[in-house]
């Protein structure tokens, strides 16, 4: 099953999105929207940017680090 981009009610007043992979594990969530048509927005500006995006890494740590090398 594919990823998907979840809406919800935030509480406040606004709307969030979050994005699911296909078993379930969340992988991001956005920030706060004041309404719908913001929220879809954000999830489109996600689909836009997320497919060449780089990972910046300013932690200072490397992979060895972690043990992942």
């Amino acid at each position: 099953m594919a990823g998907r981009f979840i809406i919800s009610e935030d509480g406040q007043g606004g709307f969030r999105f979050a994005l699911v992979a296909g078993n379930g594990q969340t992988l991001a969530v956005g920030e706060g929207y004041p309404n719908k048509v913001a929220c879809v927005n954000g999830i489109e500006t996600v689909r836009r940017n997320a497919p060449e995006a780089v990972i910046d890494d300013r932690t200072g740590q490397t992979l060895g680090d972690q043990g992942l090398l």
